[in-house]
């Protein structure tokens, strides 16, 4: 199961604590390298995001609670389909609204 994760900053957290949590990001992301496909940052702002994969809502729920910027940010979680599979079940779904 692949998710997509996004975090941004939702405020100002004085340098001391900012610093701590951008430290803890390098072993979060060690630990977790064998879920975490792909990893980035947003241009200009505080954020970044990347794509999991999983095999359960717990491994998923696990990982994420140990998120060392969890407290600090908005963090948005959107699943991931296969885009064939998923463009074939809405033209059934819009057939079947048809007949």
């Amino acid at each position: 199961m692949k998710f997509l994760v996004i975090s941004k900053a939702k405020h100002l957290v004085p340098p001391e604590v900012q610093f701590g949590l951008m430290d803890a990001i390098n072993p979060w992301l060690a630990k977790f390298s064998a879920n975490i496909e792909q990893v980035w940052g947003f241009a200009g702002i505080q954020g970044g995001g990347g794509i999991l994969n999983v095999n359960s809502l717990d491994e998923l729920d696990a990982i994420m609670a140990s998120f060392p910027m969890l407290a600090t940010s908005d963090v948005e979680v959107i699943p991931l389909v296969d885009l064939k599979a998923s463009l074939e079940r809405a033209k059934q779904a819009m057939a079947a609204m048809g007949k």
